[in-house]
Protein backbone atom coordinates (compact mmCIF):
# COMPACT_ATOMS: atom_id res chain seq x y z
CA UNK A 1 0.00 0.00 0.00
CA UNK A 2 2.83 2.35 0.85
CA UNK A 3 4.47 1.65 -2.49
CA UNK A 4 1.21 2.37 -4.29
CA UNK A 5 0.88 5.70 -2.51
CA UNK A 6 4.46 6.55 -3.44
CA UNK A 7 3.83 5.67 -7.06
CA UNK A 8 0.76 7.88 -7.10
CA UNK A 9 2.71 10.77 -5.62
CA UNK A 10 5.69 10.46 -7.97
CA UNK A 11 3.46 9.92 -11.00
CA UNK A 12 4.67 9.17 -14.47
CA UNK A 13 8.35 9.28 -13.53
CA UNK A 14 7.92 6.15 -11.38
CA UNK A 15 6.19 4.33 -14.21
CA UNK A 16 8.80 5.21 -16.76
CA UNK A 17 11.69 4.16 -14.54
CA UNK A 18 10.47 0.57 -14.69
CA UNK A 19 9.49 0.66 -18.34
CA UNK A 20 12.53 -1.13 -19.69
CA UNK A 21 11.28 -4.61 -18.86
CA UNK A 22 7.67 -3.90 -19.85
CA UNK A 23 5.91 -4.46 -23.20
CA UNK A 24 6.23 -1.91 -25.97
CA UNK A 25 4.70 1.49 -25.27
CA UNK A 26 1.84 1.20 -27.76
CA UNK A 27 0.84 -2.15 -26.28
CA UNK A 28 0.96 -0.77 -22.73
CA UNK A 29 -1.11 2.27 -23.64
CA UNK A 30 -3.76 0.16 -25.35
CA UNK A 31 -3.97 -2.01 -22.26
CA UNK A 32 -4.30 1.13 -20.13
CA UNK A 33 -7.08 2.44 -22.35
CA UNK A 34 -9.06 -0.80 -22.05
CA UNK A 35 -8.63 -0.84 -18.27
CA UNK A 36 -9.58 2.83 -17.96
CA UNK A 37 -12.80 2.15 -19.85
CA UNK A 38 -13.47 -0.83 -17.61
CA UNK A 39 -12.93 0.90 -14.26
CA UNK A 40 -13.72 4.57 -14.90
CA UNK A 41 -17.00 3.89 -16.70
CA UNK A 42 -18.43 2.21 -13.60
CA UNK A 43 -18.92 5.61 -11.94
CA UNK A 44 -19.19 8.05 -14.85
CA UNK A 45 -18.88 8.56 -18.57
CA UNK A 46 -15.42 7.61 -19.82
CA UNK A 47 -13.13 10.67 -19.78
CA UNK A 48 -10.86 10.99 -22.78
CA UNK A 49 -7.26 11.92 -21.87
CA UNK A 50 -7.35 15.18 -23.83
CA UNK A 51 -10.00 16.63 -21.48
CA UNK A 52 -7.17 17.53 -19.09
CA UNK A 53 -3.43 18.14 -19.23
CA UNK A 54 -0.75 15.64 -18.26
CA UNK A 55 0.05 17.59 -15.09
CA UNK A 56 -3.62 17.75 -14.07
CA UNK A 57 -4.05 14.00 -14.51
CA UNK A 58 -0.85 13.30 -12.60
CA UNK A 59 -1.17 15.69 -9.67
CA UNK A 60 -4.94 15.94 -9.19
CA UNK A 61 -7.35 13.76 -11.16
CA UNK A 62 -5.70 10.38 -10.64
CA UNK A 63 -5.25 11.19 -6.97
CA UNK A 64 -8.97 11.96 -6.68
CA UNK A 65 -9.78 8.69 -8.43
CA UNK A 66 -7.42 6.54 -6.35
CA UNK A 67 -9.50 6.26 -3.15
CA UNK A 68 -12.50 4.95 -5.09
CA UNK A 69 -10.31 2.07 -6.29
CA UNK A 70 -8.72 1.48 -2.90
CA UNK A 71 -5.20 2.42 -4.04
CA UNK A 72 -5.14 5.40 -1.66
CA UNK A 73 -7.15 6.38 1.39
CA UNK A 74 -9.11 9.52 2.24
CA UNK A 75 -7.87 10.97 5.50
CA UNK A 76 -10.77 11.02 7.92
CA UNK A 77 -9.04 12.71 10.85
CA UNK A 78 -10.72 15.96 11.86
CA UNK A 79 -13.39 15.67 9.17
CA UNK A 80 -16.81 16.62 10.58
CA UNK A 81 -18.43 14.33 8.00
CA UNK A 82 -16.14 11.36 8.72
CA UNK A 83 -18.84 9.24 10.38
CA UNK A 84 -21.21 9.57 7.42
CA UNK A 85 -18.45 8.78 4.91
CA UNK A 86 -17.26 5.74 6.83
CA UNK A 87 -20.82 4.44 7.21
CA UNK A 88 -21.36 4.80 3.44
CA UNK A 89 -18.41 2.48 2.61
CA UNK A 90 -17.56 4.55 -0.45
CA UNK A 91 -13.83 3.86 -0.34
CA UNK A 92 -12.52 0.27 -0.43
CA UNK A 93 -10.08 -0.49 2.41
CA UNK A 94 -7.72 -2.24 -0.02
CA UNK A 95 -7.10 -2.09 -3.79
CA UNK A 96 -9.85 -3.56 -5.94
CA UNK A 97 -7.56 -3.93 -8.94
CA UNK A 98 -4.03 -5.34 -9.40
CA UNK A 99 -1.16 -2.93 -8.96
CA UNK A 100 -0.09 -3.32 -12.59
CA UNK A 101 -3.59 -2.40 -13.77
CA UNK A 102 -3.53 0.85 -11.78
CA UNK A 103 -0.11 1.71 -13.19
CA UNK A 104 -1.37 0.98 -16.72
CA UNK A 105 -4.33 3.33 -16.26
CA UNK A 106 -2.07 6.03 -14.83
CA UNK A 107 0.46 5.72 -17.64
CA UNK A 108 -2.29 5.80 -20.27
CA UNK A 109 -3.61 9.16 -19.07
CA UNK A 110 -0.24 10.72 -18.35
CA UNK A 111 1.29 9.62 -21.67
CA UNK A 112 -1.62 10.44 -23.98
CA UNK A 113 -2.93 13.67 -22.44
CA UNK A 114 -1.68 16.94 -23.97
CA UNK A 115 1.05 18.93 -22.25
CA UNK A 116 -1.03 22.11 -22.57
CA UNK A 117 -4.79 22.48 -22.52
CA UNK A 118 -6.34 22.34 -25.97
CA UNK A 119 -7.71 25.70 -27.17
CA UNK A 120 -11.35 26.72 -27.33
CA UNK A 121 -13.05 26.27 -30.71
CA UNK A 122 -13.21 29.41 -32.86
CA UNK A 123 -15.89 31.84 -31.71
CA UNK A 124 -16.85 35.49 -31.92
CA UNK A 125 -15.04 37.65 -29.35
CA UNK A 126 -16.94 39.30 -26.51
CA UNK A 127 -17.31 43.01 -27.26
CA UNK A 128 -17.55 45.46 -24.28
CA UNK A 129 -20.13 47.70 -25.97
CA UNK A 130 -23.33 46.73 -24.15
CA UNK A 131 -25.63 49.69 -23.53
CA UNK A 132 -28.90 47.78 -23.10
CA UNK A 133 -28.32 47.65 -19.33
CA UNK A 134 -27.28 50.25 -16.77
CA UNK A 135 -25.39 48.78 -13.79
CA UNK A 136 -26.29 49.77 -10.20
CA UNK A 137 -24.74 48.19 -7.14
CA UNK A 138 -26.54 46.80 -4.10
CA UNK A 139 -24.60 46.92 -0.82
CA UNK A 140 -25.10 45.00 2.41
CA UNK A 141 -23.25 47.19 4.92
CA UNK A 142 -20.37 45.70 6.91
CA UNK A 143 -20.38 42.33 5.19
CA UNK A 144 -18.09 40.83 2.59
CA UNK A 145 -19.85 39.98 -0.68
CA UNK A 146 -20.86 36.36 -0.04
CA UNK A 147 -24.13 36.49 -1.92
CA UNK A 148 -25.53 32.97 -2.13
CA UNK A 149 -28.85 33.86 -3.76
CA UNK A 150 -30.49 36.55 -5.87
CA UNK A 151 -34.23 36.55 -6.50
CA UNK A 152 -36.47 39.11 -8.18
CA UNK A 153 -40.10 39.41 -7.06
CA UNK A 154 -41.74 41.37 -9.92
CA UNK A 155 -45.15 41.54 -8.22
CA UNK A 156 -43.72 43.15 -5.09
CA UNK A 157 -41.00 44.97 -7.05
CA UNK A 158 -38.39 43.65 -4.66
CA UNK A 159 -34.94 42.12 -4.92
CA UNK A 160 -33.89 39.50 -2.40
CA UNK A 161 -30.31 38.53 -1.66
CA UNK A 162 -29.08 35.56 0.32
CA UNK A 163 -26.20 36.64 2.54
CA UNK A 164 -23.79 33.83 3.34
CA UNK A 165 -21.90 36.00 5.84
CA UNK A 166 -24.82 36.42 8.25
CA UNK A 167 -27.14 33.60 7.15
CA UNK A 168 -29.83 36.12 6.27
CA UNK A 169 -32.27 37.12 3.56
CA UNK A 170 -31.83 40.77 2.62
CA UNK A 171 -34.55 42.60 0.69
CA UNK A 172 -34.22 45.76 -1.42
CA UNK A 173 -36.92 47.71 -3.17
CA UNK A 174 -36.88 47.66 -6.94
CA UNK A 175 -35.26 51.10 -6.98
CA UNK A 176 -32.31 49.71 -5.00
CA UNK A 177 -33.11 51.12 -1.56
CA UNK A 178 -32.63 48.95 1.51
CA UNK A 179 -35.84 47.43 2.90
CA UNK A 180 -35.16 44.71 5.51
CA UNK A 181 -32.92 41.89 6.70
CA UNK A 182 -34.22 38.60 8.10
CA UNK A 183 -31.97 36.15 9.93
CA UNK A 184 -32.63 32.58 8.78
CA UNK A 185 -29.86 30.74 10.60
CA UNK A 186 -27.96 29.72 7.49
CA UNK A 187 -27.02 30.69 3.95
CA UNK A 188 -30.11 30.68 1.70
CA UNK A 189 -29.53 29.42 -1.84
CA UNK A 190 -33.07 29.06 -3.20
CA UNK A 191 -36.56 30.48 -2.60
CA UNK A 192 -39.83 28.75 -3.45
CA UNK A 193 -43.48 29.59 -2.79
CA UNK A 194 -46.06 27.12 -1.56
CA UNK A 195 -49.26 29.12 -1.85
CA UNK A 196 -48.85 32.16 0.38
CA UNK A 197 -45.84 30.71 2.19
CA UNK A 198 -42.26 31.39 1.15
CA UNK A 199 -39.63 28.73 1.86
CA UNK A 200 -35.85 29.13 1.79
CA UNK A 201 -33.37 26.35 1.12
CA UNK A 202 -30.43 26.69 3.53
CA UNK A 203 -27.38 24.88 2.16
CA UNK A 204 -25.66 24.34 5.52
CA UNK A 205 -22.02 24.05 4.48
CA UNK A 206 -21.33 26.35 1.53
CA UNK A 207 -18.08 24.60 0.68
CA UNK A 208 -17.86 20.86 -0.16
CA UNK A 209 -18.93 18.73 2.78
CA UNK A 210 -21.18 15.80 3.59
CA UNK A 211 -22.33 17.17 6.94
CA UNK A 212 -26.13 16.89 6.86
CA UNK A 213 -27.05 20.27 8.36
CA UNK A 214 -29.02 21.76 5.47
CA UNK A 215 -32.66 22.71 5.92
CA UNK A 216 -35.81 23.93 4.21
CA UNK A 217 -37.25 26.70 6.39
CA UNK A 218 -40.23 29.08 6.18
CA UNK A 219 -39.50 32.76 5.67
CA UNK A 220 -41.73 34.83 7.98
CA UNK A 221 -43.76 37.65 6.46
CA UNK A 222 -42.51 41.16 7.24
CA UNK A 223 -43.38 42.05 10.82
CA UNK A 224 -44.18 38.46 11.81
CA UNK A 225 -42.12 37.59 14.91
CA UNK A 226 -43.45 34.04 15.26
CA UNK A 227 -41.02 31.12 15.34
CA UNK A 228 -41.80 28.43 12.78
CA UNK A 229 -40.26 24.95 12.67
CA UNK A 230 -38.21 23.88 9.62
CA UNK A 231 -40.03 22.01 6.88
CA UNK A 232 -37.16 19.53 6.37
CA UNK A 233 -33.87 19.11 8.25
CA UNK A 234 -30.71 16.97 8.10
CA UNK A 235 -30.08 17.51 4.40
CA UNK A 236 -26.63 17.20 2.79
CA UNK A 237 -26.01 20.60 1.16
CA UNK A 238 -29.45 21.11 -0.40
CA UNK A 239 -29.43 23.61 -3.26
CA UNK A 240 -33.06 23.64 -4.43
CA UNK A 241 -36.57 22.82 -3.22
CA UNK A 242 -39.50 22.80 -5.66
CA UNK A 243 -43.22 22.53 -4.85
CA UNK A 244 -45.77 20.45 -6.78
CA UNK A 245 -48.39 17.77 -6.26
CA UNK A 246 -46.32 14.81 -7.43
CA UNK A 247 -48.68 11.95 -6.60
CA UNK A 248 -52.06 13.43 -7.55
CA UNK A 249 -53.57 13.46 -4.05
CA UNK A 250 -54.32 17.18 -4.05
CA UNK A 251 -51.55 18.03 -1.57
CA UNK A 252 -48.34 19.83 -2.46
CA UNK A 253 -45.14 17.82 -2.17
CA UNK A 254 -41.49 18.92 -2.20
CA UNK A 255 -38.68 17.94 -4.56
CA UNK A 256 -35.26 18.50 -2.96
CA UNK A 257 -31.87 18.50 -4.70
CA UNK A 258 -29.26 17.66 -2.05
CA UNK A 259 -25.95 18.20 -3.81
CA UNK A 260 -23.77 16.88 -1.00
CA UNK A 261 -20.16 16.14 -1.89
CA UNK A 262 -19.24 12.44 -1.87
CA UNK A 263 -22.77 11.74 -0.65
CA UNK A 264 -26.06 13.35 -1.65
CA UNK A 265 -29.44 12.49 -3.08
CA UNK A 266 -32.44 13.54 -5.08
CA UNK A 267 -35.66 13.07 -3.09
CA UNK A 268 -39.27 14.06 -3.02
CA UNK A 269 -41.07 14.54 0.26
CA UNK A 270 -44.70 13.45 0.23
CA UNK A 271 -47.09 15.54 2.31
CA UNK A 272 -49.33 13.25 4.35
CA UNK A 273 -52.97 14.06 5.01
CA UNK A 274 -52.56 13.50 8.74
CA UNK A 275 -49.46 15.72 8.84
CA UNK A 276 -45.75 15.25 8.34
CA UNK A 277 -43.64 14.37 5.33
CA UNK A 278 -42.42 11.04 3.95
CA UNK A 279 -39.20 10.97 1.94
CA UNK A 280 -38.95 9.04 -1.34
CA UNK A 281 -35.40 8.75 -2.71
CA UNK A 282 -35.12 9.02 -6.49
CA UNK A 283 -31.32 8.98 -6.76
CA UNK A 284 -28.91 8.01 -4.02
CA UNK A 285 -25.90 9.89 -5.35
CA UNK A 286 -24.37 13.35 -5.05
CA UNK A 287 -24.60 16.24 -7.49
CA UNK A 288 -28.30 17.03 -7.99
CA UNK A 289 -27.80 20.72 -8.76
CA UNK A 290 -30.92 21.92 -10.60
CA UNK A 291 -34.38 20.58 -11.42
CA UNK A 292 -37.56 21.68 -13.19
CA UNK A 293 -41.05 20.22 -12.78
CA UNK A 294 -43.43 20.19 -15.74
CA UNK A 295 -45.33 17.79 -18.00
CA UNK A 296 -42.64 16.82 -20.49
CA UNK A 297 -44.47 13.99 -22.27
CA UNK A 298 -47.93 15.56 -22.54
CA UNK A 299 -49.81 13.07 -20.36
CA UNK A 300 -50.94 15.68 -17.85
CA UNK A 301 -48.67 14.48 -15.03
CA UNK A 302 -45.75 16.44 -13.55
CA UNK A 303 -42.40 15.02 -14.63
CA UNK A 304 -38.92 15.98 -13.42
CA UNK A 305 -35.93 17.18 -15.41
CA UNK A 306 -32.81 17.03 -13.25
CA UNK A 307 -29.16 17.97 -13.83
CA UNK A 308 -26.57 15.87 -12.01
CA UNK A 309 -23.18 17.54 -11.57
CA UNK A 310 -21.07 14.95 -9.76
CA UNK A 311 -19.81 11.60 -11.02
CA UNK A 312 -22.19 10.55 -13.78
CA UNK A 313 -22.87 14.09 -14.95
CA UNK A 314 -25.85 14.66 -17.15
CA UNK A 315 -29.47 15.61 -17.68
CA UNK A 316 -32.07 13.07 -16.59
CA UNK A 317 -35.82 12.84 -17.16
CA UNK A 318 -37.98 11.28 -14.46
CA UNK A 319 -41.36 10.39 -15.99
CA UNK A 320 -44.21 10.36 -13.47
CA UNK A 321 -46.96 7.72 -13.51
CA UNK A 322 -49.21 10.19 -11.70
CA UNK A 323 -48.98 8.38 -8.38
CA UNK A 324 -45.49 9.43 -7.42
CA UNK A 325 -43.60 6.60 -9.10
CA UNK A 326 -40.93 7.75 -11.55
CA UNK A 327 -39.08 6.12 -14.44
CA UNK A 328 -35.57 7.40 -15.07
CA UNK A 329 -34.41 8.17 -18.60
CA UNK A 330 -30.92 9.68 -19.12
CA UNK A 331 -31.07 12.33 -21.85
CA UNK A 332 -27.53 13.72 -21.96
CA UNK A 333 -24.33 12.47 -20.34
CA UNK A 334 -21.11 14.41 -19.81
CA UNK A 335 -17.65 13.36 -18.65
CA UNK A 336 -17.06 14.49 -15.05
CA UNK A 337 -14.68 17.30 -16.08
CA UNK A 338 -17.51 19.17 -17.84
CA UNK A 339 -18.60 20.84 -14.59
CA UNK A 340 -22.36 20.93 -15.21
CA UNK A 341 -24.00 23.71 -13.21
CA UNK A 342 -27.39 24.76 -14.59
CA UNK A 343 -29.97 24.31 -17.30
CA UNK A 344 -32.75 26.46 -18.71
CA UNK A 345 -35.88 25.38 -20.59
CA UNK A 346 -36.88 27.66 -23.48
CA UNK A 347 -38.04 27.43 -27.10
CA UNK A 348 -34.90 28.62 -28.85
CA UNK A 349 -35.89 27.93 -32.49
CA UNK A 350 -39.51 29.07 -32.36
CA UNK A 351 -41.10 25.72 -33.21
CA UNK A 352 -43.31 25.69 -30.14
CA UNK A 353 -41.32 22.89 -28.48
CA UNK A 354 -39.28 23.65 -25.34
CA UNK A 355 -35.54 23.20 -25.83
CA UNK A 356 -32.81 22.96 -23.19
CA UNK A 357 -29.83 25.27 -22.57
CA UNK A 358 -27.10 23.65 -20.46
CA UNK A 359 -24.32 25.57 -18.72
CA UNK A 360 -21.02 23.78 -18.02
CA UNK A 361 -18.22 25.54 -16.16
CA UNK A 362 -17.56 24.46 -12.59
CA UNK A 363 -13.78 24.54 -12.34
CA UNK A 364 -13.26 24.60 -8.59
CA UNK A 365 -12.52 21.03 -7.58
CA UNK A 366 -8.75 21.47 -7.90
CA UNK A 367 -6.36 23.75 -9.81
CA UNK A 368 -6.42 22.97 -13.51
CA UNK A 369 -6.13 24.85 -16.78
CA UNK A 370 -9.18 26.39 -18.40
CA UNK A 371 -11.29 23.92 -20.32
CA UNK A 372 -12.27 24.36 -23.97
CA UNK A 373 -15.60 22.56 -23.45
CA UNK A 374 -16.89 24.88 -20.72
CA UNK A 375 -19.61 27.22 -21.90
CA UNK A 376 -23.24 27.28 -23.04
CA UNK A 377 -24.93 24.61 -25.15
CA UNK A 378 -28.35 24.65 -26.79
CA UNK A 379 -30.03 21.27 -27.22
CA UNK A 380 -32.98 21.28 -29.59
CA UNK A 381 -35.91 19.04 -28.68
CA UNK A 382 -37.71 16.94 -31.30
CA UNK A 383 -40.87 16.94 -29.18
CA UNK A 384 -40.13 13.57 -27.59
CA UNK A 385 -37.31 14.82 -25.35
CA UNK A 386 -34.66 13.56 -27.75
CA UNK A 387 -32.12 16.34 -27.38
CA UNK A 388 -29.50 17.25 -29.98
CA UNK A 389 -26.69 19.72 -29.40
CA UNK A 390 -27.18 22.47 -31.97
CA UNK A 391 -25.07 25.37 -30.73
CA UNK A 392 -22.13 25.95 -28.39
CA UNK A 393 -20.39 29.09 -27.21
CA UNK A 394 -17.25 28.60 -25.07
CA UNK A 395 -17.01 30.61 -21.83
CA UNK A 396 -14.44 29.73 -19.20
CA UNK A 397 -16.15 28.85 -15.93
CA UNK A 398 -19.71 29.52 -17.14
CA UNK A 399 -22.12 29.14 -14.22
CA UNK A 400 -25.66 30.08 -15.22
CA UNK A 401 -27.61 31.04 -18.34
CA UNK A 402 -31.02 32.70 -18.55
CA UNK A 403 -33.06 32.91 -21.77
CA UNK A 404 -35.30 35.97 -22.12
CA UNK A 405 -36.27 38.49 -24.78
CA UNK A 406 -34.20 41.24 -23.22
CA UNK A 407 -34.16 43.57 -26.22
CA UNK A 408 -37.85 43.16 -27.09
CA UNK A 409 -37.37 42.00 -30.68
CA UNK A 410 -39.43 38.81 -30.33
CA UNK A 411 -36.70 36.17 -29.91
CA UNK A 412 -34.83 34.84 -26.89
CA UNK A 413 -31.43 36.22 -25.95
CA UNK A 414 -29.07 34.63 -23.43
CA UNK A 415 -27.52 36.19 -20.32
CA UNK A 416 -24.56 34.23 -18.92
CA UNK A 417 -22.45 34.60 -15.77
CA UNK A 418 -19.13 32.93 -15.04
CA UNK A 419 -17.72 32.13 -11.59
CA UNK A 420 -14.39 30.89 -13.00
CA UNK A 421 -13.55 33.23 -15.89
CA UNK A 422 -10.03 33.89 -17.07
CA UNK A 423 -9.63 37.03 -14.95
CA UNK A 424 -6.04 37.54 -16.07
CA UNK A 425 -6.73 37.61 -19.81
CA UNK A 426 -10.46 37.84 -20.43
CA UNK A 427 -12.32 39.55 -17.58
CA UNK A 428 -15.25 40.14 -19.93
CA UNK A 429 -16.26 36.50 -19.47
CA UNK A 430 -17.72 37.31 -16.05
CA UNK A 431 -20.95 38.45 -17.71
CA UNK A 432 -21.86 37.83 -21.34
CA UNK A 433 -24.99 38.97 -23.16
CA UNK A 434 -25.62 36.80 -26.22
CA UNK A 435 -27.94 38.74 -28.50
CA UNK A 436 -30.07 36.47 -30.68
CA UNK A 437 -29.50 37.27 -34.37
CA UNK A 438 -31.77 34.52 -35.66
CA UNK A 439 -30.92 31.19 -37.22
CA UNK A 440 -29.13 29.98 -34.06
CA UNK A 441 -26.60 32.80 -34.28
CA UNK A 442 -25.73 35.01 -31.32
CA UNK A 443 -23.64 38.14 -30.91
CA UNK A 444 -21.62 38.28 -27.62
CA UNK A 445 -21.44 41.52 -25.63
CA UNK A 446 -20.54 42.71 -22.16
CA UNK A 447 -20.29 46.01 -20.29
CA UNK A 448 -17.38 47.90 -18.81
CA UNK A 449 -17.18 46.96 -15.14
CA UNK A 450 -18.34 43.39 -15.56
CA UNK A 451 -15.50 42.38 -13.21
CA UNK A 452 -16.87 44.35 -10.22
CA UNK A 453 -17.78 41.02 -8.65
CA UNK A 454 -17.27 37.29 -8.92
CA UNK A 455 -20.73 36.29 -10.06
CA UNK A 456 -22.23 33.12 -8.63
CA UNK A 457 -25.98 33.74 -8.95
CA UNK A 458 -28.33 35.56 -11.30
CA UNK A 459 -32.03 36.21 -11.77
CA UNK A 460 -34.13 38.01 -14.40
CA UNK A 461 -37.38 39.94 -14.08
CA UNK A 462 -38.97 43.36 -14.22
CA UNK A 463 -37.73 44.87 -10.96
CA UNK A 464 -39.06 48.38 -11.56
CA UNK A 465 -42.38 47.75 -13.32
CA UNK A 466 -41.45 49.54 -16.54
CA UNK A 467 -42.25 46.61 -18.81
CA UNK A 468 -38.81 45.27 -19.70
CA UNK A 469 -36.63 42.52 -18.21
CA UNK A 470 -33.83 43.44 -15.83
CA UNK A 471 -31.07 41.29 -14.32
CA UNK A 472 -29.50 40.97 -10.90
CA UNK A 473 -26.04 39.41 -10.45
CA UNK A 474 -24.91 38.09 -7.05
CA UNK A 475 -21.25 38.49 -6.03
CA UNK A 476 -19.37 35.87 -4.02
CA UNK A 477 -15.85 37.17 -3.44
CA UNK A 478 -14.39 34.00 -1.98
CA UNK A 479 -14.37 30.57 -3.49
CA UNK A 480 -12.03 27.78 -4.56
CA UNK A 481 -8.55 29.08 -5.43
CA UNK A 482 -8.55 26.95 -8.56
CA UNK A 483 -7.96 29.81 -10.98
CA UNK A 484 -5.60 32.76 -10.98
CA UNK A 485 -7.19 36.02 -9.85
CA UNK A 486 -5.12 39.22 -9.92
CA UNK A 487 -4.59 40.30 -6.27
CA UNK A 488 -5.68 43.89 -6.95
CA UNK A 489 -8.96 42.70 -8.45
CA UNK A 490 -9.60 40.34 -5.57
CA UNK A 491 -8.89 43.09 -3.06
CA UNK A 492 -11.31 45.45 -4.83
CA UNK A 493 -14.18 42.99 -4.32
CA UNK A 494 -13.79 43.38 -0.56
CA UNK A 495 -14.02 47.17 -0.62
CA UNK A 496 -16.21 48.22 -3.57
CA UNK A 497 -19.51 47.50 -1.81
CA UNK A 498 -20.87 45.29 -4.61
CA UNK A 499 -22.83 42.49 -2.98
CA UNK A 500 -25.00 42.41 -6.08
CA UNK A 501 -25.32 44.32 -9.31
CA UNK A 502 -28.66 45.36 -10.80
CA UNK A 503 -28.50 45.50 -14.59
CA UNK A 504 -31.42 47.78 -15.25
CA UNK A 505 -32.81 47.36 -18.74
CA UNK A 506 -32.87 50.69 -20.57
CA UNK A 507 -34.86 49.54 -23.62
CA UNK A 508 -38.14 51.23 -22.61
CA UNK A 509 -36.44 54.47 -21.57
CA UNK A 510 -34.62 54.66 -24.91
CA UNK A 511 -37.78 54.56 -26.98
CA UNK A 512 -38.39 57.81 -28.87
Amino acid sequence: MQRLAMALAVGVGWVLSAAGAEPALAERLERGRVLANQYCSVCHLFPEPDLLTQATWQHHTLRKMAPFLGVAQVRMENRPDAARLQAANLFPPSPILPRDDWFAISEYYQRTAPTNALPQPPHDPIVPDLTLFAAEKLTIPDWLPLTTLVSIDPAAREIRLGDGSSGSLVTFRGDGTWLRKQALGGAPVHLERDGSRLFATLIGHIYPSDVADGQIVPVPSPGDTSVYPPLVTSLARPVQCLVADLNGDGLNDYLVCSFGNYLGRLSWFERKRLGGLEEHVLLEQPGAVHAEIRDFNGDGKPDLLVLIAQGREGLNLFTNDGKGEFTLRPLIQFPPAYGSVHFEIADMNGDGIPDVIVTNGDNGEYPSPFKRYHGVRIYLNDGKMNLKESWFYPINGAFKTLARDFDGDGDLDLAVISFFPDFSRSVSEGFVYLENRGGMKFSPHTFHGANQGRWISMDAGDVDGDGDIDLVLGAFSQGPPAIEIPPALQASWKTNGVNALVLRNTRIQKRP
